[in-house]
């Protein structure tokens, strides 16, 4: 703990300095920017800037450069390499993107990530490519590609999110097809008289995943939003994967069978302080992973639930936003293993609307004999490796145009 608290020591030095300059090129902040930001927190369809262009056409950047490090308690070769697999200097992401709205009811967006290009992994790159037609000032249809409406972790703006990782629950989700971006089409509706009391989106999706093709039947999604109230907005959703997706190259590793899961999630947001959490469950629709007379018995189902609460700090043209964040993961509900707990602490500094540096301590804790999650469970030449405790700081440097 010695070396985080130097670091933590050596970063927050020099902050007042850095409060006090400027960027050049740099806009001065208006006295609107200057006061606690009370963005309200939106979801989106994958949208890293939850904002755009209202016509014309419109790019933005967001880059964000992180340093990771980690101590894990486990000293296997294999156990400390996973979990200090994100640790080091990288370039976190690179988004460039492009909105056109040429008319009031005809818009669209396209998402590129560059920093996947790091690992030559091409498609990764695409983030989103759609388009919206807005029938009526009630209804609308998307097509392309974009997130699926599920879980309030993946649906907020990742240029907003106040934490340095998403956590177990959110790469879960991804790992068995629910959660992350797909090819489909939705039917956004607000039927009631009033928008915000009640907002549906019913999405029909090919159902395929990094390493997989298109699954027959493909995934349905839905999702409803309400917010009876000013500062509360509230949400449901479910995702059905009808029947198993096609791993590539023909094998098991990454292939999808049927299932379903479900959240409900909640946020209360005022000027300076946002309360949010979420509860979700399913099936683990992992193929490696569910009963096989072979193995033995394996995970089938799962359960989560994580809450965090941000305030905000407005100091001169600054704005400082500790927060506090607890995760409980249960990946594997049959068997006394499967459990993660992790507890966050952050802190972030605006400097300017477009510049945020993020300070993150994390620690995990997990059953023993817990597998990775999104990992394979075991190494030829380093024997079975688990899931292990960590603590782990971040500092991430986001930088929006």
């Amino acid at each position: 703990m010695c070396r985080f608290s130097l670091i933590l020591l050596l970063l927050t030095l020099p902050v007042p300095v850095l409060a006090q300059a400027r960027l050049p090129g740099a806009v001065t902040p208006s006295a609107e920017d200057s006061v606690s930001l009370p963005a309200r927190v939106t979801t989106t369809m994958g949208d890293a800037f939850a904002d755009e262009a209202e016509t014309g056409t419109e790019l933005r950047v967001l880059v964000q450069t992180r340093y990771g490090q980690t101590a894990p308690s486990s000293d296997r070769v294999g156990e400390r390499a996973l979990a200090q697999d994100p640790d080091g200097w990288v370039l976190n992401r690179a988004f460039l993107r492009v909105v056109a709205k040429p008319t009031a009811w005809l818009s669209g967006k396209v998402l590129l990530d560059f920093a996947a290009l790091r690992n030559e992994d091409l498609p990764q790159s695409v983030k989103l490519a759609y388009s919206t037609i807005q029938l009526h000032s009630r209804v609308a249809i998307s097509a392309g590609l974009f997130k699926r409406p599920f879980s309030l972790l993946e649906l907020l703006p990742i240029g907003e999110y106040e934490f340095g990782d998403n956590g177990p629950t959110d790469g879960l989700i991804k790992d068995l097809g629910f959660g992350g971006r797909d090819i489909g089409a939705m039917l956004d509706v607000s039927p009631l008289s009033r928008k915000k009391w009640l907002k549906v989106s019913l999405g029909a999706f090919q159902g395929g995943h990094a390493d997989t093709t298109a699954a027959p039947d493909g995934l349905l999604a839905a999702r409803l939003e309400s917010t009876p109230f000013k500062h509360l907005h509230l949400g449901v959703d479910a995702v059905w994967r009808r029947k198993a997706s096609v791993a590539d190259y023909g094998t098991s590793d990454g292939a999808q069978s049927d299932g379903w899961a479900w959240s409900a999630d909640v946020i209360v947001d005022y000027a300076k302080f946002d309360i949010r959490a979420e509860i979700l469950g399913g099936d683990r629709t992992d193929i490696k992973n569910r009963p096989n007379p072979d193995l033995g018995a394996s995970a089938t189902s799962f359960l989560g639930a994580w809450g965090l609460l941000l305030y905000r700090i407005p100091v001169a043209k600054s704005v400082l936003m500790p927060g506090v964040k607890f995760e409980w993961l249960d990946s594997d509900r049959d068997h006394p293993v499967g459990n993660h707990m992790l507890l966050s602490g952050a802190l972030n500094i605006d400097f300017d609307p477009r510049v945020r540096l993020l300070l993150d301590l994390t620690h995990q804790w997990v059953d023993p004999g817990t597998m990775p999650l999104g990992k394979k469970p075991s190494s030829d030449t380093i024997g079975t490796v688990h899931d292990v405790d960590f603590t782990r700081f971040v500092m991430q440097l986001q930088v929006r145009i």
